[in-house]
């Protein structure tokens, strides 16, 4: 995957991470497949790069595109620390865990477990038939504990959907992607757009403010999933 503004495959980042390549990227971050040579793993590494706020200077670093925006750029790197930090504390089978962040580059980075599988979107293709009831029970039951706990700790994930859900080679779901600081970030800034997915999100999120959202978003989301999984549509 190309994308002109991210780090380059080979970049070091305090000494600890080096970049292979771009997972995916979106309105508020670049996601990377990184490696940890010290303790012999992979890991996914989360940055901080709001394209309406940031620019990239030098290679590496991340600006402010212009000194009327530098307010939001920080406002968001708050929210996105915040963020980390929260998911941090998740310690669930089925919850992406989040072994710490950093700040490099005048931006933030959350590094993450890589979780190797497919996503459920892929898993479905892979099936090449309708998911059994066992598969879909399997499924629902774990993804369905891990939002107890999320919403247990005042905290929303915001953007469930196949995509953001990895089915791993031993059939176990496992959350990631959480949506809560672009949430925050979107509304701040007014970008609506950008807080929503056509499909999954209900009628709350389209609001310019996060007021009425609760556990029913999450759960409305998981919802239209499931009548994915059941119908094919």
């Amino acid at each position: 995957m190309t994308n002109l503004l991210a780090l380059q495959p080979g970049t070091k980042l305090v000494s600890d991470f080096a970049i292979e390549r771009v997972l995916g990227a979106g309105g508020f971050g670049i996601t990377y497949l990184a490696s940890e040579p010290a303790l012999d793993r992979r890991v996914t590494l989360k940055e901080y790069f709001p394209s309406d706020y940031a620019a990239r200077v030098d290679g590496n670093g991340a600006v402010p595109r212009s000194k009327d925006c530098a307010g939001d750029y920080q406002w968001g790197l708050d929210r996105f620390i915040a963020e980390a930090q929260t998911l941090a504390k998740f310690n669930h089978p089925n919850i992406v865990r989040v072994y710490r962040y950093f700040e490099a580059n005048n931006t933030a980075y959350m590094v993450l477990h890589f979780e190797e599988g497919l996503s459920l979107k892929g898993w479905l293709k892979s099936l090449g038939r309708a998911p059994r009831q066992r598969e879909i029970d399997e499924v629902l039951a774990l993804l369905l504990d891990a939002l107890e706990v999320v919403h247990k700790a005042d905290f929303l994930h915001r953007d469930i959907a196949p995509d953001n859900i990895i089915i791993r080679r031993d059939g176990s779901p496992v959350l990631i992607d959480f949506g809560a600081a672009r949430g925050e970030i979107a509304a701040h800034s007014k970008t609506v757009s950008a807080l929503v997915k056509p499909g999954y999100s209900p009628y709350e999120q389209y609001a310019e403010t996060s007021r009425q959202q609760g556990p029913w978003t999450d759960i409305y989301a998981l919802g239209v999933v499931m009548y994915q999984l059941l119908t094919g549509r």
